[in-house]
C-alpha cells in the first residue's frame, strides 16, 4: 500500500464553484443533444415547401377514394386506433363512429380534387396541409364544393403509414 507524504493541507475551493463547472457542462450538453436531435423536414427525406411528395399525396387519394368507395374495410387498416376527425362546424368523430357512418352512407363522398399541398416530416411523423375541393354528404349536410383546407397527420408503425387524424375545415353549403 502507497503511504502519502505529509503535506500541508489543501485549501479547500468554495462549492459554488465546484457545482458551477458541473451544471454548466450539464446545461451545454442538453443543449447539444436537443439541438442534434431536431432535424429539418428536408433531412428526413420529406419533402418541404409546397411539394407534397409522392407518398403524401398517395395517403391522400387512397384515404379519400377509401370514403368514396365506402371501403370501411380499407379504412379500418389505414386508420390507426386513435384517429380523429374535427371539423369547422364543431363536429367530430373517432375512428369506430366514422366507420360506420361510411359504411351505411351516412358519410356519402361524390368527388374530389387536391390543391396545394405542404408536407413536413419528422422521424415517424408525416403532417399534410391542404387544398381539396369535394362534394360530399355528412349527416345530411351538403357541402359545398368549393376549395377548403384540411389538415392529415400520420404515422409510421410496422413499416406502413397510418392517418391519425384528419381536420375538414369545409362549411356546409347554406
Amino acid at each position: 500500500m502507497c503511504q502519502r507524504e505529509a503535506t500541508a493541507p489543501r485549501k479547500r475551493r468554495s462549492l459554488t464553484f465546484s457545482l458551477r463547472m458541473p451544471r454548466t457542462f450539464c446545461v451545454a450538453t442538453l443543449f447539444a443533444l436537443i439541438a442534434g436531435s431536431v432535424s429539418s423536414p428536408a433531412s428526413d427525406g420529406a419533402a418541404a415547401g409546397n411539394k407534397p411528395g409522392p407518398q403524401a399525396k398517395e395517403l391522400l387519394m387512397t384515404f379519400w377514394n377509401q370514403v368514396k368507395d365506402a371501403d370501411t374495410k380499407g379504412l379500418e387498416a389505414g386508420l390507426d386506433p386513435s384517429w380523429q376527425v374535427a371539423r369547422a362546424d364543431g363536429s367530430y368523430m373517432d375512428k369506430s363512429e366514422f366507420l360506420v357512418k361510411v359504411g351505411n352512407g351516412k358519410i356519402d363522398l361524390d368527388a374530389f380534387k387536391f390543391g396545394p399541398m405542404k408536407t413536413t416530416r419528422h422521424g415517424s411523423s408525416l403532417v399534410v396541409r391542404y387544398m381539396a375541393t369535394a362534394e360530399y354528404t355528412i349527416k345530411g349536410s351538403r357541402y359545398k364544393g368549393t376549395p377548403a383546407p384540411y389538415l392529415a397527420t400520420f404515422i409510421r408503425q410496422g413499416g406502413r403509414w397510418l392517418m391519425t387524424s384528419q381536420a375538414n375545415f369545409d362549411l356546409p353549403a347554406k
